[in-house]
């Protein structure tokens, strides 16, 4: 009998008939994941740096896809990503250049 009013208790607030989806929190919004991979790439140049990047853009997509993303939101949430890296190498080289001019020194030194 428990299980009888249990069932027509779900089904009176409608758990059996929604269509649940995954909705993943924003990537953009990640800061230490954007902060590894723009620190990573002040650190390697040339292949190894493009072979990098791709490993890391092809996993974000490889685990939004098996979220169930569709490829759309998959494209666009690898170019935000891509472009908060970008955000945030222009953020650190800006930080340290303002901290050598305000120690005397420069860049290219």
């Amino acid at each position: 009998m428990e299980n009888r009013l249990m069932s027509a208790a779900l089904k009176d607030v409608r758990f059996s008939e929604t269509e649940e989806r995954v909705v993943p929190f924003p990537l953009s919004g990640q800061a230490s994941t954007i902060r590894r991979c723009a620190r990573e790439l002040e650190n390697v140049h040339g292949d190894e740096a493009l072979h990098y990047w791709k490993t890391e853009c092809r996993a974000l997509a490889e685990r939004l896809k098996n979220l169930g993303i569709a490829e759309d939101a998959i494209r666009s949430q690898v170019m935000a990503f891509q472009t908060e890296v970008q955000v945030e190498m222009m953020r650190r080289y800006s930080d340290r250049l303002a901290a050598e001019t305000q120690d005397g020194y420069t860049l290219n030194s």
